[in-house]
């Protein structure tokens, strides 16, 4: 069973998200909160997730949450740095009751959700997560997506048109910029900030 503390300003908001948790087997709604008794019912009730609806940007919450916002993207970046080790999801306020679900189930799992019209074309959130020295250019975030889908130095290479000097070069400057010594790692890195989607 899923724990979950459900916080909005409005009553009526609380109410209705608080039901369509109710709705579902895997969720227990554990406490409904205002922002202001937020911190005190996260430590009372000790929630496995926490479904926030606001209103604007707000510190990032210590346990892993969904949060119903207008605008998904911008609310993603401001937040996601903040989160690399816990389950994340940002969705818009007019998310079905089934996406909410989903979203909930998906965090309390540990995986980062959104919801597929917050994506680009190229199913890429954007702008970048990172920041400052971190920033990782379109064209690593190119290389860093073909290394998820388990692509080799040559076939990075052919799918983007550059040179393998070229990709060992990308390589090297996204390990360094994300702290990672391996494949493996950049690509768990790349997911967990919400770089790629797997």
């Amino acid at each position: 069973m899923i724990r979950t503390l459900v916080t909005a300003s409005s009553a009526i908001a609380r109410a209705g998200l608080a039901a369509v948790l109710r709705g579902d087997a895997r969720v227990a709604v554990v406490g409904e909160a205002t922002p202001a008794q937020l911190a005190e019912a996260i430590a009372a009730l000790e929630p496995d997730v926490i479904l926030e609806q606001r209103d604007g940007s707000a510190d990032p919450l210590p346990t892993p949450s969904v949060v119903l916002v207008e605008d998904p993207r911008a609310t993603w970046h401001h937040e996601i740095r903040e989160r690399e080790e816990r389950g994340h999801a940002v969705l818009s306020r007019d998310a079905s009751a089934e996406e909410i679900l989903a979203a909930v189930v998906a965090v309390a799992a540990g995986l980062v959700a959104v919801q597929p019209r917050t994506l680009d074309q190229n199913g890429e959130l954007s702008p970048l997560a990172l920041e400052g020295r971190d920033r990782l250019s379109p064209r690593e975030i190119d290389v860093l997506g073909q290394l998820a889908r388990g692509a080799g130095n040559k076939q990075i290479a052919a799918a983007l048109a550059i040179s393998e000097h070229t990709v060992k070069f990308h390589l090297t400057s996204i390990f360094a910029k994300l702290g990672v010594s391996s494949r493996t790692e950049a690509v768990t890195h790349g997911v967990r900030r919400g770089l790629i989607m797997l």
